[in-house]
């Protein structure tokens, strides 16, 4: 479903399925098994366009992002992070 996204991009959709995946990460074992299955378009700023007028989703995708990755991205996103990860 990601994958069809990036071809033919629907914002609406794209934030229904960051919002699953975020939920999926709220639970610790869920959470586990997306550190090896979350698509790597999430990852890798594929959408960063997509997302650019929608702040609740980015907010959304930043953390699961950090809750996948288990990094403490708290300090740099309140120095400004945020734009950098999302390619500003």
């Amino acid at each position: 479903m990601v994958a069809s996204l990036a071809d033919q991009p629907s914002t609406r959709l794209l934030k229904h399925i960051i919002r699953c995946y975020l939920r999926l990460s709220d639970n610790q074992r869920a959470c586990g098994g997306l550190r090896g299955c979350l698509p790597e378009m999430l990852k890798d700023g594929t959408f960063n366009n997509c997302l650019r007028d929608d702040p609740a989703t980015r907010r959304w995708l930043t953390q699961l992002l950090h809750n996948v990755s288990n990094t403490n991205l708290g300090a740099s996103l309140q120095q400004g992070g945020f734009d950098h990860l999302m390619g500003n």
